[in-house]
């Protein structure tokens, strides 16, 4: 099967939720051994220590988590849905299914997020959908049964995906265990130790990935990882095309709905969407941010944002 090469069409639009990492070279292929469900597991580092030595995140923190400011908020547990902004007007969403029941769904909108029109799922669990600069898209997901990590490639977003491949060297979150994320060696790794990986955001120089218990963690190969910040009760992250990560909070100062903090001042509120908490699904919110827009999924409801992630508002 001819290897399918990451690299061709990055542009101005490397900037979404997730991309690969450049430093490994071709970063998908269907040419390499599948990632077996045995496979082997890279271990969590703490501030770059070598993989193996004490985990950065001890302990999931998938029930009962609360805002920075102490009120009750959101459970926090792996995201289950996905939003990808392709550019101002067009974006993907998804959500993700499971191992056992499947049940993706994937969607596009054209006009902001003013309406969506669905798309054909290229797998019964979708767990990471990427938009190249050239237009085209690869999707990591799996179908039920042995649920072993796969990709799909499409040449537009508004067409189907096709055949489907082994997935090697690229950052995904496994659908089989919630504390599992493929990575570009390879391998797979628990970042964050015995606790859950809630999100994952990932740009040409490494990927981020958001713990249950609040803690941001950065690595360029996935081999070992460093906190770069912790906000308790934290939702979702992304990462913009100049490698500034941002954060879905709830309920911090100035903010009584769902606050985007920069991953700098997690507490300091950069835009705010008001909305009840006690309607917010856990696992149903994501965020996506390019230099054209940004995007903020809750539930079936997605707001946008100019790229200073300010104002936002519902189209």
């Amino acid at each position: 099967m001819a290897r399918l090469t990451e690299r061709a069409g990055l542009v101005a639009l490397g900037a979404f939720l997730v991309v690969d990492v450049a430093l490994v070279g071709l970063a998908m292929s269907s040419t390499r051994q599948p990632v077996a469900r045995g496979g082997e597991t890279v271990g969590a580092s703490s501030e770059g220590l070598p993989a193996g030595s004490t985990p950065t995140a001890s302990s999931s923190s998938t029930t009962g988590s609360k805002g920075s400011s102490g009120s009750p908020a959101v459970d926090v547990v792996p995201v289950a849905v996905g939003v990808v902004g392709v550019d101002a007007k067009r974006a993907l969403r998804f959500t993700q299914g499971s191992c056992d029941k499947g049940g993706a769904t994937l969607e596009l909108t054209t006009n902001g997020g003013k309406t969506w029109g669905p798309r054909s799922a290229p797998f019964d669990v979708i767990v990471r959908v990427r938009v190249r600069g050239d237009g085209s898209a690869f999707a990591v997901g799996a179908d039920k049964g042995d649920c072993s990590p796969a990709i799909k490639q499409t040449s537009a977003v508004d067409a189907d995906f096709g055949d489907g491949g082994s997935v090697n060297d690229a950052w995904y979150r496994d659908p089989r265990a919630t504390d599992t994320v493929g990575l570009p060696t390879g391998k797979r790794g628990k970042p964050c130790g015995s606790a859950d990986v809630i999100d994952l955001a990932v740009v040409d120089s490494g990927a981020q990935v958001l713990c249950g218990n609040g803690k941001l963690l950065s690595s360029k190969t996935g081999t070992s990882w460093r906190t770069v910040a912790t906000a308790e009760g934290a939702l979702a992250v992304a990462i913009n095309g100049s490698g500034d990560s941002y954060l879905v909070v709830p309920k911090v100062d100035g903010c009584k709905g769902l606050a985007v903090v920069a991953s700098g001042s997690p507490t300091k509120a950069a835009g705010c969407v008001e909305t009840d908490l006690t309607k917010v699904d856990p696992g149903s919110v994501a965020l996506s941010v390019t230099a054209d827009r940004a995007w903020l999924r809750v539930g079936d409801e997605v707001h946008t944002s100019a790229a200073d992630l300010g104002d936002w508002t519902t189209p």
